[in-house]
């Protein structure tokens, strides 16, 4: 049976350490079923690289280099709407270890850029995002897709591992009556399903971070023998790096070098009943886990345990598992890796890919999960590029539309109102929500 709806439009800029990119959206709202008020069509996506990070030293730039994004947002949202599409930017965790005043000068500059640009924004709109929501907004997106949010989903949300170039987020659900140390949980209502959720992000131990982070940990402990060059034996052999006008050369060596990225992760002492690393309480994990981002992009992505690279996909695999396909990585030299690697779209940082599958392994053994444990790397559902972008997209409507939060980071009770606040499209839905969504655009 056909229901009247409405086509709504809304963009959010993902501004990261290695690049930003805008997601457009599209969605139904009033086609009825548990996602009447979001019901997702489509995200089309555009990423451009550098990251605003980039752009510290010469902060009033940063604002001009969105304008290739704001282009591709024009050729995706009515020119009769643009005024009227309600557009966020999100910067995460590469933004936050620049320090303050360049981020507040970067952040004066975006404002500048977007209130200019046509698009329906308020300065106070482009943030800094908080790691926690970060963590919570994947966690709302992996779920939504997977139709485990609202009532009458018969199966649980799976946990998520959101590994970014500067922070890594775990978070899953957990009892509503299990009690937690203060800020460690949340509790989130969709629809009537209620959900107590453990949320963590750890700044520092995203990939990029961790890889300077081993070389810092190299230079400190080559101790008084002063060794020129360090040896580091997560690069392949042949390869050379500087570094803080220090010379490193690869050795290729995989349990040195998953012992190495062990050293970053302090499981020494626990203040609490129950932890992961670095005193960071944990509760007991679920059975079921997404990894994304990074996650995805050096295991899958890279054909570690077949030898088949997929740009896009799903594949479960446990610890061992990239620890055992990770020891044969790290046995090829420089020439080797680069060969193997050729076709990648990330063929020029292969001389990492050693190091960063065992800093994975390592991250997973950290957090807990034994070795034959097996969770799923994947990168989209349902078509949908998996990003925390959708999950906030879904609180910003929600508090555009007067939701109230009711001591929650939101509560997801979308209400008619937000028609008023966004361009509406006249349409007729044929379908009730939980169909495929299209995901488009360039990487």
């Amino acid at each position: 049976m056909e229901v009247r709806c409405f086509n709504l439009n809304g963009s959010v800029f993902d501004a990261g350490s290695s690049g930003t990119r805008i997601h457009v959206y599209t969605w139904r709202t009033g086609g009825g079923g548990a996602k009447d008020a979001f019901d997702l069509v489509s995200d089309d996506i555009l990423k451009i690289k550098p990251g605003l990070s980039a752009y510290k030293d010469k902060p009033a730039e940063a604002g001009a280099s969105l304008r290739p994004l704001l282009e591709y947002a024009r050729t995706k949202i009515p020119a009769d709407k643009m005024a009227t599409t309600p557009t966020f930017l999100m910067a995460t965790a590469g933004l936050r270890l620049v320090g303050e005043q360049a981020k507040d000068a970067i952040l004066r500059s975006v404002c500048s850029e977007l209130s200019a640009s046509g698009v329906l924004f308020r300065c106070e709109w482009a943030t800094l995002l908080d790691g926690r929501d970060e963590g919570l907004y994947g966690w709302v997106t992996v779920n939504y897709l997977l139709d485990t949010l609202y009532p009458p989903a018969a199966s649980e949300p799976a946990g998520i591992i959101d590994l970014g170039g500067g922070s890594v987020q775990i978070v899953f659900g957990t009892p509503s009556h299990a009690s937690a140390p203060e800020g460690y949980t949340q509790q989130l209502d969709f629809g009537g399903r209620k959900h107590g959720i453990y949320v963590k992000s750890h700044l520092g131990l995203g990939l990029d971070a961790a890889r300077s982070a081993l070389l810092d940990l190299l230079i400190a402990r080559r101790g008084e023998a002063n060794e020129k060059p360090i040896r580091h034996p997560c690069l392949p052999k042949g390869e050379a790096l500087e570094y803080k006008q220090m010379t490193f050369v690869g050795e290729g060596e995989w349990h040195r070098c998953y012992k190495l990225q062990l050293k970053l992760f302090d499981t020494s002492s626990c203040p609490h009943k129950s932890c992961s690393f670095n005193g960071s309480y944990q509760p007991e994990l679920p059975a079921e886990f997404k990894g994304f981002s990074y996650m995805y992009d050096r295991t899958t992505a890279i054909g570690l345990l077949d030898g088949v690279p997929k740009q896009f996909g799903s594949q479960a695999m446990s610890q061992a598992d990239i620890a055992q396909a990770g020891e044969s990585l790290c046995a090829l030299n420089k020439q080797q890796a680069a060969t193997r690697f050729s076709a990648h779209q990330d063929a020029s940082k292969s001389s990492n890919f050693c190091g960063d599958v065992a800093y994975v392994a390592a991250l997973l053994s950290s957090l807990g999960f034994a070795p034959t444990t097996k969770l799923t790397m994947t990168n989209k559902i349902k078509d949908v590029e998996l990003v925390w972008t959708l999950g906030a997209m879904l609180a910003k409507s929600a508090e555009l539309a007067g939701s109230s939060a009711s001591g929650s980071l939101f509560t997801i009770n979308f209400v008619l109102g937000v028609m008023l606040l966004v361009a509406l499209i006249y349409c007729f839905c044929g379908r009730q929500s939980g169909g495929t969504y299209r995901s488009a655009g360039k990487k």
